[in-house]
């Protein structure tokens, strides 16, 4: 299944003031960020800003490859964090302050070590305001990683994976499955379901070679390479599955600078999701269009 998007341009300006609020919003919660890793993103930010109204960089190569690299890091996880703040401001945060804290705590690059839980808390938040921006009620705090209510198609539990290896595809899915089987057991009701949801940006062959001119070329590069990925480990993201569970979603996110011809200067943000049903349901064929096409408005 893929939805075709829609396609938002977002002024830079406007992006630094919404994580201006994410900022504001960490120390409303009682966290400190500005000496972890959400206070380096905003540094780095602040250094691109500098550096675009000087050229002290252009004679140091080497140096400008590591700004790249920190600058490059920090724009994909400051648009992953608004997008959840943008969403777990509008519920209690007593459903997510433990996760939070974790996430605030975090390495500064991902895919620097295997023991990532600020990320893995993070997917956790994202898949969860996926849900909450669907309009379903969510809990953060319940017997699995994200219990959503669905109202009177009944309670969905969806167990959430961020995978770093490509030999742990199937060890992963597989353990999510037995989970969600597991959950589904003990709460004895017809009306219970899951979900399996996987993060593998850090899998994905790495596109930021091309540069294209428009966002929506941009969204048809990460498209492509998904659903290359999807069709090359289908079997591995079918591991283990089971009539208990609705199937697998899938996703990642990358970043590009747009071309020289592009009549859009700067650099694009790209999530993109892919779903794979384990067997015909109405009920995950009703869920695809409701949890896509969640761009930052």
């Amino acid at each position: 299944m893929d939805n075709r998007p829609e396609y938002f341009v977002h002024q830079f300006e406007d992006v630094i003031n919404m994580y201006d609020e994410v900022c504001d919003w960490f120390n409303e919660l009682g966290f400190s960020y500005s000496k972890k890793r959400y206070g380096l993103y905003k540094k780095h930010i602040d250094n691109f800003i500098d550096m675009t109204k000087s050229s002290s960089l252009q004679n140091d190569n080497d140096e400008l490859l590591t700004f790249k690299r920190a600058f490059d890091n920090a724009y994909i996880e400051v648009n992953e964090i608004i997008r959840v703040y943008n969403n777990l401001k509008l519920i209690k945060s007593s459903e997510f302050l433990e996760q939070i804290k974790k996430v605030i705590s975090g390495h500064e690059f991902r895919a620097n070590t295997d023991n990532d839980q600020a990320r893995d808390f993070l997917f956790e938040l994202s898949v969860a305001c996926r849900f909450i921006n669907a309009g379903f009620p969510v809990s953060l705090t319940g017997i699995c990683d994200v219990v959503v209510d669905l109202g009177v198609d009944g309670t969905l539990f969806v167990e959430c994976k961020r995978i770093k290896s490509e030999n742990k595809i199937d060890k992963n899915v597989k353990k999510a499955n037995k989970q969600i089987v597991q959950r589904v057991r003990l709460h004895k009701s017809s009306k219970v379901k899951g979900l399996v949801a996987i993060n593998v940006t850090d899998l994905l062959p790495k596109t930021n070679m091309f540069h294209p001119d428009s966002m929506s070329a941009t969204t048809a590069i990460h498209r492509g390479v998904s659903n290359n990925f999807v069709r090359q480990k289908l079997e591995k993201l079918k591991a283990g599955m089971t009539n208990k569970c609705l199937g697998v979603l899938c996703e990642s996110a990358t970043m590009h600078y747009f071309s020289k011809e592009s009549n859009i200067p700067g650099f694009s943000y790209s999530r993109h999701t892919e779903y794979i049903p384990y067997l015909d349901n109405a009920l995950f064929e009703s869920l695809v269009p409701k949890l896509s096409q969640q761009d930052i408005k």
